[in-house]
């Protein structure tokens, strides 16, 4: 289906305005024996058929016996012109047509050109033609629009959208096509927001403090939510410097959500109290301390720790826990004595807490290496209770040797 425009002129001469590829009718029937001239130049003539003298318009100028009527196929522009039939015998017609050919108008390209003010500013832009016009349109009313004689740039045309406004429509226009863009004030001036970045503040106390942080941007908000309930939010006008919002995390507490939103987009980060009030715990150190006694020289094992937040420290010997010891005050690394009774079996010193684990071996090559040289006897072995002040009853292996005696604690 063509479109085609007709207009009449005061001196009988009509316009014809149609778009590129169409086909165009001229309204009034000739019959034969006439020639058709365009812009003063004969193209065709018509004795019984039509003869196209003109080779630009051979195979697309066609005229139809029955009816009297010219048409032309496959219009482009370099058809616009003046066409005007004449009878052989010298009499004039009323065939006298402006035809004007028009590219179909471009589809208007929106893009954003400020985003930060309360009411941001879009660009429109469109290739320009044959008599195009760009208007920008709200509600049916036009607010502004522009034109130029100028072929080769393009159309632009800016505009400040108010906050909360109607949609906008962007349109270009020629005498036969129109383009409509239509913008949506929160979807050229809001970008997606971005994903909040989440740092631990303060992994010492019982309940730790967390910081989530996102760039500013217009009608963001951030907020703190556990499970669909919001337990803080924040946003603010000044869109220079980022959001943030602490949050004291509860312990054993459900997982925490952190989220931006803005009209169109929402980011959000979980965040487990295990993971983010939670630092690994440090690897165990395995010390021995050889100590004179009433009875001699006597090893002491001890494992110590970096102590932090739900930290145990154990002895386990083969995968048994054989004792472990945590406390509250975390400013004391965590300190445990061996007892040991096998000296067959496998010692390892256990740190843990929900997050991570770390062992270290026991090795009995490296223990209580002193220089006994004082000491001198038979070769033997010999149990018996050594008490220090202060500390519980813990049993001592006395081991003779040819250099010294060396107790180690069970």
């Amino acid at each position: 289906m063509h479109r085609q425009f007709v207009h009449s002129l005061p001196s009988k001469e009509k316009v014809l305005k149609c778009i590129v590829g169409d086909r165009v009718s001229f309204p009034s029937a000739v019959r034969s024996n006439v020639f058709l001239n365009k812009d003063n130049r004969r193209v065709a003539k018509v004795v019984g058929e039509i003869d196209v003298l003109s080779s630009r318009l051979r195979g697309r100028l066609q005229w139809d016996r029955s009816t009297g009527l010219f048409s032309i196929t496959d219009l482009n522009r370099d058809d616009s012109g003046l066409f005007k039939a004449d009878y052989w015998d010298g009499r004039s017609s009323d065939f006298i047509y402006q035809l004007t050919v028009y590219d179909p108008v471009s589809t208007p390209q929106v893009s954003s050109r400020n985003k930060m003010k309360p009411t941001c500013s879009v660009l429109c832009s469109v290739e320009n033609g044959r008599e195009v016009t760009l208007s920008w349109q709200r509600e049916g009313e036009t607010l502004n629009s522009t034109s130029s004689p100028d072929l080769n740039s393009p159309l632009s045309l800016p505009l400040e959208i108010e906050e909360n406004s109607a949609p906008y429509s962007c349109v270009a226009t020629n005498p036969v096509s129109n383009m409509t863009v239509t913008v949506n004030p929160e979807e050229f001036c809001l970008d997606p927001v971005s994903t909040p970045q989440v740092s631990s503040r303060n992994k010492m106390k019982l309940t730790c403090s967390v910081l989530c942080s996102v760039e500013n941007g217009r009608e963001v908000t951030l907020s703190w939510q556990r499970e669909g309930e919001t337990l803080y939010l924040t946003s603010s006008p000044d869109l220079n410097t980022p959001l943030s919002l602490p949050l004291e995390i509860e312990e054993n507490s459900a997982p925490y959500s952190c989220v931006a939103t803005n009209p169109v987009s929402n980011k959000t980060v979980t965040v487990k109290p295990e993971e983010f009030c939670l630092d690994s715990v440090s690897k165990p150190r395995i010390t021995s301390t050889a100590l004179e006694g009433n009875r001699g020289r006597y090893c002491v094992v001890l494992c110590s720790v970096e102590n932090g937040r739900e930290v145990t420290l154990s002895w386990q010997r083969e995968g048994e826990t054989l004792s472990h010891t945590s406390s509250p005050d975390l400013n004391t690394p965590l300190s445990l004595l061996l007892k040991r009774d096998d000296p067959n079996s496998t010692y390892s010193c256990v740190a843990t807490n929900p997050v991570s684990e770390k062992r270290t071996d026991l090795n009995t090559s490296e223990l209580c290496r002193v220089d006994c040289s004082d000491h001198k006897g038979e070769g033997m072995i010999q149990s018996f209770i050594y008490k220090p002040v202060s500390a519980p009853a813990l049993m001592l292996r006395a081991i003779f040797t040819q250099t010294c005696t060396i107790m180690m604690w069970l």
